[in-house]
């Protein structure tokens, strides 16, 4: 059987910071601040969400996380700034690297998924405005399942549904979360640490593998060819 690569895509394939930019433009120098909130916000929020079993997309919890940074912060923002600020979360663009990688990797013969919590719709057209859209067999979205990575429940059916086998399937990802939560359910991952700054929540979970950019894969994986 052919070896599956299932790639994270905010903060994995697309950078998510790049937003820090607009947000710049708009608040200043307040800007690192409320980008850190923001990004913290959005995964307690969908956590939350998911806990009290309400059935919300991902770009729900980013909409209210947004607002709860700007509050928090006590920023002076307008509405239709943040309107800006959304739409371009999505449409994020490709880390350098991302298409080189994917390309090198689906020439040595991989199956290539992509493998979100947004709603399926914005992560197909924020794939393929990066210009990487084309690289996949299929991108899957948790939407519909009531629930978020890092659940279980989340890998499994991305399993099922592209019919991949755990001991055939890498997960590739640049936030820890998310590796421990794939890990948990038996797979082989990937942490992408862009910045030795960042650091993986010591849960006694390790990857079985770390890199730096995504275009460390291609050797990487090279001898995994089957």
């Amino acid at each position: 059987m052919r070896i599956s690569l299932a790639f994270d895509v905010h903060g994995t394939l697309v950078d998510a910071s790049s937003v820090i930019n607009l947000l710049k433009e708009y608040i200043g120098k307040q800007a690192g601040e409320v980008l850190e909130t923001w990004k913290y916000k959005q995964r307690e929020y969908a956590f939350r969400h998911r806990l009290m079993e309400e059935d919300v997309d991902f770009t729900v919890c980013s909409e209210q996380a947004l607002e709860y940074a700007c509050l928090y912060h006590k920023v002076d923002i307008k509405a239709e700034e943040k309107v800006a600020i959304m739409d371009y979360s999505k449409a994020l663009p490709a880390y350098p690297e991302a298409l080189t990688a994917l390309k090198a990797l689906k020439e040595l013969g991989f199956r290539l998924f992509a493998f979100s919590n947004g709603p399926q719709d914005e992560v197909k057209t924020l794939l393929k405005q990066a210009g990487l859209a084309s690289q996949f067999e299929n991108i899957y979205s948790v939407q519909g399942t009531r629930t978020f990575k890092p659940d279980p429940e989340v890998y499994e059916n991305f399993l099922r549904y592209n019919h991949t086998g755990h001991q055939f399937t890498w997960f590739i990802s640049g936030n820890s979360f998310d590796i421990i939560g794939a890990k948990n359910v038996g797979l082989k991952v990937v942490w992408v640490q862009r910045s030795p700054d960042i650091v993986m929540d010591p849960w006694g979970i390790e990857p079985d593998m770390t890199v730096r950019i995504l275009t460390d894969l291609i050797d990487f994986f090279k001898d995994k060819v089957r």
